[in-house]
């Protein structure tokens, strides 16, 4: 056969075969197993209920209450839910950690007894209806890990108890890759309960998590709500988070919520040391690194159809540890364009990322 004739040949072969398939496309997908989409979401109690603990007497919190009540109204949870589901169907993140998910329940007319008689008749449960919205989306998403942390009632003006309970929620998606394994939850020691004219409002914060598997790797999933109004407190909330589920760093950590702290805030030392308490600082000491992009997540107004007040803090965060590579991230519920019935999905922006693990 003539050199000719045989390059012709070869190059016959070499046209009917896939060149770069078969060592590319396996690489790549066995890469791709190992990608996990994740989103950090608060999804706003209603209102804001730190006023009621303000009031000098019982007859100015039930006026502060019944306020309350008509803002949480307003703001309509039924209508925020469509928004927040949209956002979810969008991107599909494989597991959705959520802060301020909460039950409001009244009582009957004409009773006002505070917790005596428990209110239990429910105005909405905001886990629910997310998740009843994703589901009429065709996003199918179930609950791995719960705790409820804040349980308080009182009276209003309207003539009836008001009660809300708050809690943190893990969501994943039906479908996903994710293999969910052991479930865990627990509490802070050190908590912030403000006096109130008809008893102490008990802020039993704490976190919730799951022990999962994707793509043949292995990670731990926590989300938390870190106190608000007491930067020291919320610190060492942080540290007993990381002496605690999340004291090993060997293990793939992804640790990710409202943490009620604003790293542009932190003061450290020549050392990298924080001088004073930062939540967000005692977690990046420990190892963990925030990945994503510095934007703003907080706060519009609590009234969630004025659209003067912009965001300007940056508390909701997605860390992890080791380090993971981040393919795509973002934020959601800051745009005009995401607004529903004229109300933001939430007084917070969410933040999503497709990270893949190592």
């Amino acid at each position: 056969m003539s050199h000719r004739r045989l390059g012709a040949t070869l190059a016959c072969v070499a046209a009917a075969l896939p060149l770069a398939a078969p060592a590319v496309a396996p690489a790549q997908s066995k890469k791709a197993k190992r990608d996990l989409t994740v989103m950090t979401r608060n999804v706003y109690v209603g209102a804001d209920l730190i006023p009621l603990a303000t009031q000098p007497s019982r007859e100015a919190f039930e006026q502060a209450a019944a306020g309350v009540y008509q803002t949480l109204v307003n703001n309509d949870f039924q209508t925020r839910a469509k928004a927040l589901a949209r956002e979810i169907r969008q991107r599909k993140p494989d597991v959705v950690g959520l802060q301020e998910a909460a039950r409001w329940m009244r009582g009957p007319d004409g009773l006002k007894d505070g917790s005596t008689t428990p209110a239990n008749d429910v105005i909405y449960d905001s886990t629910e209806v997310l998740l009843q919205e994703l589901n009429a989306l065709g996003q199918r998403y179930r609950v791995v890990a719960s705790r409820d942390w804040f349980d308080f009632e009182g009276p209003t003006a309207l003539g009836f108890d008001a009660r809300i309970i708050q809690r943190d929620a893990i969501i994943v998606r039906a479908g996903s890759k994710v293999r969910v394994g052991r479930s865990f939850r627990g509490g802070f020691r050190d908590t912030f309960d403000p006096p109130t004219p008809i008893g102490v409002a008990r802020q039993l914060r704490g976190w919730v998590g799951f022990d999962g598997r994707i793509g043949g790797r292995r990670f731990r999933f926590v989300t938390t709500h870190l106190e608000a109004y007491n930067p020291e407190i919320g610190d060492q909330q942080m540290r007993q988070l990381l002496a605690g589920p999340l004291a090993s760093k060997k293990r793939q950590s992804i640790l990710m919520g409202d943490f009620n702290s604003d790293p542009r805030s932190a003061q450290t030392d020549d050392r990298g040391a924080a001088r004073q308490p930062n939540a967000y600082a005692s977690s990046i000491a420990a190892g963990f690194r925030n990945p994503l992009p510095r934007r703003a997540t907080c706060c519009f107004a609590e009234d969630l159809r004025q659209t003067t007040e912009p965001l300007d803090s940056w508390i909701d965060h997605i860390v992890v540890r080791p380090r993971a590579r981040v393919l795509r991230s973002g934020r959601v519920g800051a745009a005009a364009s995401e607004r529903t019935g004229g109300l933001w999905p939430s007084d917070h922006a969410g933040i999503w990322a497709k990270l893949r693990l190592r």
